[in-house]
């Protein structure tokens, strides 16, 4: 069984939403050549700086829970909400 990787899971919301690479770096003013590397996993994005997954998260109109799915993310996320 394929494990779906944060790359895969950004790349399905992207391609989803029928956007290019670039149509979406452009949409979320980021530079594509960042936004490949995230798409097939050479950078791990839950290491993005939280300015730049927000940025993906208003282009694609997701949460960032969508895109970042770590368990430490995860468990940040669901504490910053409880408050």
């Amino acid at each position: 069984m394929e494990t779906i990787t944060t790359g895969k899971r950004l790349k399905a919301l992207r391609e989803d939403r029928g956007l290019s690479q670039s149509q979406l770096a452009k949409k979320a003013d980021i530079n594509s050549r960042v936004l490949q590397t995230y798409e097939q996993d050479d950078r791990d994005i839950a290491g993005a700086k939280l300015k730049t997954l927000l940025k993906v998260c208003v282009a694609l109109e997701c949460r960032l829970e969508d895109i970042v799915t770590d368990d430490e993310t995860l468990a940040l996320i669901a504490s910053y909400n409880r408050r």
